[in-house]
């Protein structure tokens, strides 16, 4: 029986993968780690490339931000972080409607299965508008959107963040602590290392082999080892692909063909990763590679094509409800634009959309003692946050701004003030342009941050008293 085009997809179902920067993918058209890094072995990406290659492929899609919660809210959302209330590293709550708020408004069972759960989380809000939240576990969330008639689900995958490739002793078994011993026999027995921050629920083995796996990549990156590190990330890639999820993939299809349902699959990730000087992972960084993410669209009205221009993550929610006909306000609502006429393949996509993002952090050893009383069931208080970092985007240009940056091993955070402008050549490769001050794009900067001014006090005069007791108010 041919499927009628246009129709309800029953499911859409959104995959998020954390960390995958965009020419991580062997099928990347435009890759910048070859223009950094010497002698690093590319890597398979057989299941990415597969999918992008029979979908609507966009490898230039900028992320709103380089950490997990306020790059998801942004994407859920349609809306900038400043907008939707969730900007921070952590801190805040996702307060905007969501994919999900449409869906379930649409009649559809909500799904959100994470491997995070203390980032994506009732923390931070994103539960609400959830019907069915999972942890950690791909075969519930495959019968979950299954059972259900109609759904709009997301299944986030961590494995790809570090310790690169496995996650935990659940996903990564004994190759897991392999690659601990292995990379932390030449450590020196005395390091200045404090990061113990987690994402999700450990045990004490669980929690020790991530310890020593950050105490490692903190060593390499001290070294200057940039090449050695961002090929541990890339085989990270690939063992994360290859053990878990392709076979993942491939259930749910199976299972969407033998119910019989019209799946719209959505494939994406909410930054990257880098090494250099500057970047040791992501999550105070602007680098491009951290904020360059891919997008990948399958389903039956999709017309396989590899769109190049600049696109951004806030464009995702308008586009997966126009494409899944999911009622949403057609004003208002979003930062971004749907995309769904390109990904059908009726519009071609011109010119590079404007983009900002932004980076909120807080001092390292705060965060840990944060996170260990919340973890301890205690109140936890309120944990401070600063502006590291903003780029503004048009055209072929962008500015990047650094307001704090964090000293070797994340010891302590230092002010500073730079900017400078990059200009994009015919690969999409950024490229330093001191002759250009990048005063407009400075601006643009400058008039998103406006939205986090606090509220002017209104000053509350005799005759601002006197009109609302004449409308009934005791005052």
């Amino acid at each position: 029986m041919p499927v009628e085009l246009n129709a309800p997809y029953d499911h859409v179902v959104l995959i998020s993968i954390d960390t995958l920067r965009s020419d991580a993918l062997s099928c990347n058209p435009m890759k910048l780690w070859p223009h950094k890094y010497s002698g690093v072995r590319p890597v398979r990406t057989t299941v990415l490339d597969e999918l992008a290659g029979s979908g609507a492929y966009f490898p230039n899609v900028i992320s709103a931000a380089p950490y997990t919660a306020a790059a998801h809210g942004a994407i859920f959302s349609g809306q900038y972080p400043l907008h939707n209330g969730l900007h921070e590293f952590y801190n805040g709550s996702l307060r905007a409607p969501t994919v999900f708020t449409y869906g379930r408004r649409a009649g559809r069972a909500t799904v959100l299965k994470t491997d995070f759960p203390i980032i994506l989380g009732s923390q931070l809000g994103y539960t609400r508008d959830i019907d069915t939240y999972i942890v950690e576990d791909d075969d519930s969330f495959i019968e979950a959107v299954i059972e259900a008639d109609q759904s709009v689900a997301c299944a986030h995958f961590g494995a790809v963040h570090s310790p690169y490739g496995f996650h935990n002793l659940a996903f990564g078994g004994d190759a897991y602590r392999e690659k601990v011993a292995e990379l932390t026999a030449e450590l020196p027995k005395s390091l200045p290392f404090t990061d113990l921050l987690v994402e999700s629920y450990r045990d004490p083995e669980d929690t020790e082999l991530l310890v020593r796996y950050k105490r490692a990549i903190a060593y390499l990156h001290a070294e200057g080892q940039y090449d050695r590190l961002f090929q541990i990330y890339l085989d990270g890639v690939q063992h994360f692909l290859e053990s878990r999820f392709a076979h993942f993939v491939e259930r749910l299809r199976e299972r969407m063909a033998a119910a019989d349902r019209r799946m719209l699959l959505v494939v994406f990730a909410d930054h990257g990763e880098e090494f250099d000087e500057r970047t040791n992972g992501h999550f105070n960084s602007m680098a491009e590679a951290v904020l360059r993410v891919p997008l990948i669209i399958v389903g039956d009205d999709v017309a396989p094509a590899v769109h190049r221009n600049r696109v951004r993550t806030i464009d995702i929610a308008p586009t997966v409800l126009d494409l899944a006909g999911i009622p949403a306000p057609a004003t208002g609502v979003f930062d971004g634009r749907s995309l769904a006429p390109v990904v059908r393949g009726t519009e071609k996509l011109s010119g590079d959309a404007p983009a900002i993002a932004e980076a909120y952090t807080s001092e390292l050893n705060e965060f840990v003692t944060f996170q260990q009383r919340q973890l301890a069931g205690q109140q936890p208080g309120a944990l401070r946050h600063y502006l590291v970092g903003h780029t503004a985007y048009l055209e072929d240009r962008r500015v990047v701004r650094l307001t704090r940056q964090y000293s070797e091993w994340f010891q302590q955070m230092q002010s500073t003030e730079m900017a400078w402008v990059e200009r994009f050549d015919e690969s999409s490769v950024p490229r330093r342009d001191p002759a250009d001050d990048g005063a407009d794009l400075l601006a643009a900067l400058d008039d998103y941050r406006t939205a986090l001014r606090e509220p002017d006090q209104v000053s509350f005069t005799d005759e601002i008293r006197g009109q609302l007791r004449a409308l009934g108010y005791s005052v």
